[in-house]
């Protein structure tokens, strides 16, 4: 059985617009943290010549099983870890999180500043995070951790087809 999902109109271009001021002629290597069908099927799409690697919570089947049905292409990894056990030796060129601050604390015994922390130690060059307004973040915290470890590049905004209001932003980091 195959399934027609497609990314909403308003959420590609909210990421259309964040990608698109990336200074990057050649990305190399994406990873997708909290991993959805939204943020999975759009990197793939845009990417398709790279391998994508996706990061989903160990057993999280409301991000697997719709993964594996709605991206067509094939050039992703879904990797089950939590992203506190996640090691990776190489920089990376962007990481898109895509609502994962929102879920941060929904596994495990996981806490906000923890996944924070966590996401902002991983070597990249660039990090797009995109979160709903609705969603518990705590944005000065959040702040703090930007003005740290890089800066804000860009700043986007929606408010999808279901009225939900979103916030995109693309930070340039410094850590690697």
């Amino acid at each position: 059985m195959e399934i027609n999902w497609q990314i909403s109109k308003s959420q590609k271009e909210l990421l259309d617009s964040l990608f698109d001021a990336i200074e990057l002629k050649e990305i190399k290597n994406v990873l997708d943290i909290g991993s959805g069908r939204t943020s999975i099927f759009y990197l793939t799409d845009r990417f398709k010549n790279l391998n994508i690697k996706g990061v989903v919570y160990p057993g999280d089947q409301r991000k697997i099983n719709p993964n594996k049905e709605c991206v067509k292409n094939s050039n992703y990894e879904l990797i089950e870890t939590d992203i506190k056990d996640l090691n990776l030796d190489e920089t990376l060129d962007v990481i898109l999180a895509h609502l994962f601050l929102g879920e941060a604390e929904q596994f495990g015994k996981n806490r906000y500043v923890e996944m924070l922390e966590r996401l902002f130690f991983i070597k990249t060059r660039y990090l797009v995070l995109v979160n709903l307004f609705r969603d518990n973040i705590d944005y000065g915290l959040l702040l703090k951790e930007i003005s740290s470890k890089g800066s804000i590049t860009k700043l986007g905004y929606i408010k999808s087809e279901s009225g939900e209001d979103c916030l995109g932003i693309l930070i340039k980091l410094n850590n690697f």
